[in-house]
């Protein structure tokens, strides 16, 4: 059976006040189902607790930056998987939470743990929904991003598939055209092409993408960064459409 990775940043799934696209949200949901639907097995990796959790409270008292994040991310992953939950159920799946932080790919015990507990949730026919846990992770412990996360969990789960869903449509050269692919040959060209873009209500960038897809087609492994606001983008790049940036695996799947 085939298994994917799906990843998609505080960017797409908000509205340009910072609040959720839920409209997006179930989009995205539509697309999943689909996809089990046909027999692939789909890990979720998203952001968008903090954001969640600042659209319903202001804080008042004069706390850290580290406390305000913690703060909005505890109240905000409710709000989230409340969502996906509700979206799921429409159509009698079930998603699960998993939180995680980098410590957890560090030890030993911690890691077989979340990877027997994810096999376990794709075997059950669920969808793992996985994010930071940005309530107890410090800064020492911080991923990059959670496209560092999504290249991580790829890892663990000898994925076939990373689909990256940004705000643009892949990575773009210096005409702002989509360059269609990444292989052995052109990949240093390709990443000259690439400014830095970290996203004020992330921490990502194209660069981060790139590293993260880079390191996985090293191991085998094809990835995809696609313009998230483009229609069904998760079912046109399973079908094989030629949309966004692919990278080509410079060896045979590990």
């Amino acid at each position: 059976m085939k298994r994917i990775v799906i990843k998609i940043g505080t960017k797409v799934l908000s509205k340009k006040d910072g609040t959720l696209d839920t409209e997006f949200l179930r989009h995205i949901v539509e697309q999943i189902v689909q996809l089990r639907k046909g027999g692939i097995q789909v890990v979720l990796i998203t952001s968008g607790a903090v954001g969640a959790g600042k659209s319903l409270v202001s804080l008042h008292d004069t706390k850290s930056k580290t406390v305000q994040k913690q703060i909005f991310a505890s109240i905000g992953q409710v709000k989230l998987m409340s969502i996906y939950s509700k979206l799921f159920a429409k159509y009698n799946y079930y998603c699960a939470q998993v939180l995680v932080t980098k410590e957890d790919f560090r030890d030993k015990e911690h890691l077989l743990n979340m990877k027997n507990c994810l096999e376990g949730l794709l075997l059950d026919n669920v969808v793992p929904i996985v994010n930071e846990n940005d309530v107890v992770a410090t800064t020492e412990l911080l991923f990059t991003d959670n496209d560092e996360l999504a290249g991580l969990i790829a890892k663990q789960l000898k994925i076939d598939n990373l689909i990256i869903l940004t705000d643009t449509e892949g990575i773009l050269d210096d005409a702002n055209k989509t360059i269609p692919e990444v292989n052995p040959s052109n990949i240093e060209i390709v990443k000259n092409y690439i400014k830095p873009d970290k996203s004020t209500s992330g921490r990502g960038g194209m660069i981060s993408k790139f590293d993260v897809a880079k390191g996985l087609s090293e191991r085998g492994i094809t990835s995809y960064i696609v313009g998230g606001n483009r229609n069904n983008a998760l079912l046109k790049v399973m079908e094989g459409s030629k949309i966004g940036t692919k990278f080509i695996p410079n060896k045979p799947p590990q």
